[in-house]
């Protein structure tokens, strides 16, 4: 008798789309056939008949408790369970190390933040900041090595790291057989052209989508292409949303060169008009980086169909809307960023992509899971329906019509970037390693079973598809 049994469904993965039932015995699934093919008992049943069944959503890219340049905190982890209710079953958050606190310690830090407060499994980036020691860098091969693959740094903001610093960093990710992570926007160019807009009178915090334009993001994408290559690292970039700076990364990987990137479920469906409306709180859609035009939503709209770009994620980094008018302000010199959307990244993906006929179900599912699962070292326990596989399903109703409110959802914020628009796609039942969490659309799981999840990078990853070398830093 298995323990559960998820019968009569549409699975979907990222190679292909077929009725299946999906049997699981502990955490893991343990026979997948044909319907009506498998033993009939179990201790629970899941009926998914003229639904879809995915794997879980991997999010690579969500912020919980975390201080943003001392103004503002982050939801904390107890929200995480939005991540469920959105088809998410596991997330990665962030290790922020600053000044010359020691690596390992920003780590354990945050671990024990996490530990006994997450509804859902979640591994750690780790984040440098500033200008780390020669002893902080070099706890990298050792963190590495613990299960933390992945070390991100920032090329603007509070936050920001000089490309000096950048390489040893990417230098020392790259001889332990990590992935370098960059936040890519030109510091100095958007704080040239922020002193010229203020010096002009045109301050209203809408503009900051031409003082962080395309090129702030292309001119720090292209830099740390270059730093990467040179250092021999792979590389994935944090949320594009300029068109240009996607067919930067576009011509590296064309060059066989191990690069990545993902874009934002709000660069895919607002352009930067929507911050000028102060009626509806319009810069509660920006983000960092910027919202953009709708040439560079389309961009985004073709990367990820055609594999210039890998993932859909949400930079979830929830904050209530008074927070972020009264503490980050309204204006150019200090805008506003931060969206709450893990519990929307799957259902409007669904819409908007797989319903309006841009993404096919199995491409869904590449960029929602497959995709961060590989890249992100969670391969193939996450991210895949397959026996041995981690038992993490979403159950999406696809014919399901709805209408987001904020009051409905169950993250932190009192607003949704996504209120009236009506979706067609729901996500009903969630599993995480074989525990049902959410069953037609109820809670009926724990809020607290999430587990720290210790990553490796698939050799496929770090390593070039036909051997092409990193070209040395003398040359």
């Amino acid at each position: 008798m298995y323990d559960l049994l998820v019968r009569g469904g549409t699975v979907v993965t990222a190679a292909n789309t077929e009725e299946l039932d999906v049997a699981v015995s502990g955490e893991k699934i343990v026979a997948i056939a044909e319907p009506g093919g498998l033993e009939p008992r179990a201790k629970k049943v899941v009926e998914a008949a003229g639904k879809v069944v995915i794997p879980g959503g991997v999010d690579p890219h969500v912020h919980y408790g975390l201080n943003f340049e001392r103004i503002v905190f982050a939801e904390p982890q107890e929200y995480s369970w939005a991540a469920a209710w959105g088809g998410t079953t596991t997330i990665i958050d962030f290790a922020l190390q600053s000044a010359e606190q020691p690596l390992h310690e920003a780590v354990a830090e945050k671990k024990d933040e996490a530990s006994g407060r997450m509804a859902v499994d979640y591994g750690l980036h780790a984040m440098l900041t500033g200008t780390p020691t020669f002893e902080v860098i070099e706890e990298i091969g050792d963190v590495i090595r613990g299960g933390i693959p992945t070390v991100k740094t920032l090329t603007t903001y509070l936050w920001m790291m000089d490309d000096g610093h950048r390489l040893g960093v990417m230098s020392e990710v790259a001889e332990h057989g990590g992935l370098s992570i960059v936040h890519a926007e030109d510091d100095a160019i958007a704080n040239w052209l922020t002193a010229k807009y203020v010096r002009d009178g045109k301050t209203h915090g809408a503009y900051v989508c031409e003082t962080r334009g395309p090129l702030v993001e292309e001119a720090a994408i292209r830099r740390c292409l270059l730093l990467a290559e040179r250092s021999g690292s792979p590389l994935y970039v944090f949320h594009m949303a300029a068109g240009s700076g996607i067919r930067a990364l576009a011509e590296a990987r064309a060059r066989d060169l191990p690069m990545y990137g993902e874009t934002l479920i709000i660069y895919l469906t607002f352009t930067s008009d929507i911050l000028w409306d102060d009626e509806r709180q319009g810069l509660l859609w920006n983000n960092i980086p910027s919202l953009k035009s709708q040439d560079d939503v389309d961009a985004c709209w073709e990367a990820v169909q055609n594999d210039h770009c890998q993932v859909v994620s949400s930079d979830h980094f929830a904050i209530e809307s008074a927070v972020r008018y009264e503490k980050m302000g309204t204006t150019i010199e200090q805008s506003q960023g931060g969206q709450s959307a893990v519990e929307m990244r799957l259902p409007v993906l669904w819409s908007e992509g797989v319903e309006r006929g841009r993404l096919s179900p199995s491409r869904f599912v590449e960029l929602v899971s497959t995709n961060p699962a590989k890249i992100m070292g969670l391969y193939p326990r996450k991210g895949e329906i397959a026996v041995g596989a981690d038992a993490d399903l979403a159950v999406l109703d696809p014919k399901r019509t709805w209408v987001p409110r904020w009051q409905d959802h169950h993250m932190i914020v009192d607003y949704n970037n996504w209120e009236g628009v009506e979706l067609t796609g729901k996500v009903v039942t969630a599993i995480l390693r074989g525990n049902v969490l959410l069953e037609d659309e109820n809670w009926v799981g724990s809020k607290t079973g999430g587990r720290f999840q210790e990553r490796t990078l698939l050799p496929e990853i770090t390593q070039n598809p036909r051997g092409v070398k990193a070209t040395s830093l003398s040359e």
